[in-house]
């Protein structure tokens, strides 16, 4: 059995937070059922990139091994559909805007009145409480609220959004966090409970140092680049003639070794440079040397000197070369799955790797609504009472149905 093995979901979300949490439970066992809109489906059903036929690449990726209802959820009948549902699931996840599942008439005490054993997920941009629980917001706008974009880019250029949509994921693993840990006390005391996840809490809680810093000393420190110049020197990306270097050096007893490898020997008892705090005290004389030097040697040479010593260090690559790469493929990064929507296409793989019952792709993204008949039938709708919630859009089912 795989970990989420006997756990159902039944999952509202769209876009990426929500989906992506979704994603590794359907990943670990989970049966998720994914609810989207009867008639055009979830907004990344439209989202780019696109196969030759139009359909969305981005849906395919994050909503593998989920199945589909497809259900008009503003209609008294698509409400009963889905409060029958909340008698049968585990796990409740959304990520609509506060309030939404409310004003739905299936929100969290609809769902524990008819379940109270049931784990109720809402990821917000903001939360449950506090004065901007209704407010709208996009990785952009959470990365600019938390601090995490005033702590990105160089500290004479303007703040910078992060180059992948962090946010969203952060957020949506520490979710999934939150369901393993309900679903475990669940298990020992019987009872479920709401999980409230906030895209701003949880991006706060990745700023490290700001926090810290300013609470222990009252200094309000910003973005410094590729460098760590209050913590660790040497540990920032150099450009050499034909490309750049990340290096870092973690324990002082690698600093000799460091000096060596670069034929810099000299620099080892330099009382400027010879312990970390020094080094850190004079990092734009220290960082200005290796940049001059940097600048005149091939980045095979530097990282083959590094390699020598143990020094840990790395090119910068391109996401393309990434996929190539030994170890990418080693550890079965990059997967292959033969979608129903899109066809086969190179995807990521699964990051956690467990000894037994391993996380594996057991069917592609769902089309709309193609799991919308059984679901119905088993929950006691006749063949003409489907037929009919068809014919009136309330649900949907694949044409081929």
């Amino acid at each position: 059995m795989r970990p989420f093995d006997g756990i159902t979901v039944l999952d509202f979300t769209q876009a990426y937070s929500g989906p992506y949490c979704a994603l590794n439970l359907a990943d670990n066992g989970a049966r998720v059922i994914k609810v989207e809109r009867a008639v055009d489906g979830e907004q990344s059903r439209y989202w780019t990139p696109y196969t030759e036929d139009g359909e969305s690449g981005y849906f395919a990726l994050y909503n593998r091994n989920k199945e589909c209802l497809a259900v008009d959820l503003g209609e008294p009948e698509g409400k009963e559909i889905i409060k029958k549902l909340f008698a049968q699931v585990d796990v409740v996840l959304e990520n609509f805007k506060y309030g939404t599942m409310d004003k739905l008439g299936i929100g969290y005490e609809v769902a524990k009145e008819i379940n109270p054993e049931i784990i109720f997920a809402s990821i917000t941009g903001f939360g449950q409480t506090g004065p901007l629980r209704k407010n709208t917001a996009y990785d952009n706008v959470i990365e600019c609220m938390c601090g995490f974009m005033e702590m990105t880019g160089y500290p004479d250029g303007e703040p910078m959004r992060s180059g992948t949509s962090v946010g969203d994921s952060y957020t949506g693993l520490t979710m999934l966090l939150g369901i393993a840990l309900a679903c475990y006390d669940k298990k020992r005391t019987g009872k479920g409970r709401r999980i409230d996840v906030a895209m701003f809490d949880t991006m706060f809680a990745t700023i490290e140092d700001a926090v810290l810093a300013y609470s222990l000393t009252g200094e309000e420190i910003s973005r410094s680049g590729n460098a760590k110049p209050r913590e660790i020197v040497p540990y920032d990306v150099y450009k050499c003639e034909d490309g750049s270097v990340a290096v870092g050096i973690t324990e002082e007893s690698m600093w000799p070794d460091f000096c060596e490898a670069m034929g810099m020997a000299e620099l080892i008892d330099d009382e400027r440079f010879c312990t970390n705090d020094l080094r850190c005290e004079h990092f734009d004389a220290f960082t200005q040397i290796m940049v001059d030097f940097m600048n005149n040697q091939k980045q095979g040479w530097v990282l083959d000197q590094l390699a020598k010593y143990k020094i840990p260090a790395a090119p910068i690559l391109v996401p393309l070369r990434t996929m190539e790469h030994p170890q990418t493929l080693a550890r079965e990064m990059v997967i292959e799955i033969d979608d129903a929507n899109i066809g086969k296409y190179k995807a990521f793989g699964h990051p956690i790797k467990f000894s037994k019952t391993p996380c594996f792709v057991k069917k592609s993204s769902p089309k709309l609504g193609e799991s919308t008949y059984d679901i119905l039938t088993s929950l006691g709708y006749s063949e003409q009472e489907i037929q009919n919630y068809v014919d009136e859009e309330i649900v949907s089912v694949p044409e081929e149905h």
